[in-house]
């Protein structure tokens, strides 16, 4: 099978809610169902469809979301959430958009329902996904396994087992859930670009005190079965705190990339992870091993989005899949740069084509050992660089 290629867009946990009223508690997100779209450059949908209809900003094959478009299970909330995820996924000529359920997105508090899904299977306008009979699997099973000819979506609905207020502390995936997939995906071994998504957090993510105890309950015993089969990337929400990371899974040594696409638009993520909020595309290309592109975008209030070279929020450029060590890469380079005082950027990656599929923490690595070398570039690496300079060259 000859290469493939899929781009994916991100939107996740958008929190959306009307403004609260005095005595209802603080506003959790940028974006509120009755806020004006002026100036754009303070809403996070217009201003982000500002740049996508300039062409700043990739049209995609597939756009993804992992749950939470609303707070608390607010039902104008989830009606406008979903509304504005597709305002996205119309301007970037998406073919097709896959949702998720995340815990805020059901009513264990029984606000709205005696039900905790009713509200979400009374969005309808294509939630969770467009194919009725697919949704109907979805709402039934937990989860439901997607075929398209390129790429297969386990989607996992990590809320199934959300009955009241005690069950909704944590995700869980139940026994039957995985022989279902196991069954399936026993019967449809193949090559395609394997995808998983999910709200909760499949493995631990206590990073900055973020707690460990909410992630999906037997959640091992699935990522086996995706190891088992190989799947490429695995993508949740929940956490707020954007990260991507491997997981090599116990039985079968498969090593998962594991991506959690922080938040849209909440901003409680700034007071717990002084990371601000994130919209992320992803380009994946798959010839026997699956890598994977990174372009993220930050938003900053009264500004908009934008592709900052700083730690406020997850880096605009990172990737996954790099199959050699970091010390091998800086070798590499070493060799090619030693003729050369500089070099573009892209024609260094020509030569060295693993240099857009690292994660943020081998990028910082490689840049300590490049600077050991006297090797720099123009940008850090997390910012995209254009040029790379050898200063022993140079300057000799």
């Amino acid at each position: 099978m000859e290469k493939r290629v899929l781009k994916l867009a991100i939107i996740s946990d958008l929190h959306c809610h009307p403004k609260r009223k005095t005595g209802e508690g603080n506003d959790e997100s940028y974006l509120l169902t009755d806020k004006l779209r002026v100036p754009s450059n303070d809403h996070p949908v217009d201003d982000l469809l500002e740049k996508i209809n300039n062409n700043k900003i990739d049209k995609v094959d597939l756009t993804l979301c992992p749950g939470d478009f609303t707070d608390k299970a607010n039902q104008q909330g989830f009606i406008s959430g979903w509304g504005f995820s597709l305002e996205i996924h119309r301007a970037l000529n998406s073919k097709e958009i896959i949702a998720t359920v995340g815990n805020h997105d059901v009513d264990v508090y029984a606000q709205n329902s005696n039900y905790t899904l009713d509200v979400a299977k009374g969005i309808k306008r294509g939630f969770p996904i467009e194919d009725e009979t697919a949704q109907d699997i979805f709402w039934s099973k937990g989860c439901v396994i997607i075929e398209r000819d390129i790429y297969r979506i386990l989607l996992i609905n990590s809320t199934h087992f959300h009955y009241n207020k005690e069950s909704s502390k944590s995700g869980k995936v139940g026994d039957a859930m995985i022989e279902y997939i196991e069954k399936h995906l026993s019967s449809n071994d193949d090559d395609k670009i394997k995808i998983a998504m999910s709200h909760h957090h499949p493995i631990d993510h206590s990073i900055l005190n973020l707690g460990e105890e909410d992630k999906i309950k037997n959640a091992d015993s699935l990522l086996n079965v995706l190891g088992k089969y190989k799947f490429d990337l695995f993508i949740h929400g929940h956490k707020h705190h954007p990260l991507i990371r491997y997981h090599n899974t116990t039985l079968h040594g498969h090593r998962l990339p594991i991506f959690a696409s922080g938040s849209f638009s909440s901003h409680s993520n700034l007071m717990f992870t002084s990371v601000r909020n994130s919209f992320h595309l992803i380009t994946l290309q798959k010839d026997k091993i699956c890598k994977g592109e990174i372009d993220s975008w930050t938003f900053f209030p009264n500004s908009g989005w934008g592709q900052p070279d700083d730690e406020s929020g997850f880096p605009s450029y990172a990737g996954f899949g790099c199959e050699k060590n970091i010390e091998d890469l800086a070798e590499s380079i070493d060799n090619i740069m030693k003729s050369e005082g500089k070099m573009t950027w892209n024609d260094l990656v020509k030569q060295v084509p693993d240099l857009i599929h690292l994660l943020p923490d081998e990028g910082k690595n490689l840049e300590k050992l490049l600077s050991d070398k006297q090797i720099h570039m123009d940008k850090s690496l997390r910012a995209k660089p254009t040029q790379v300079y050898n200063l022993a060259k140079l300057y000799s």
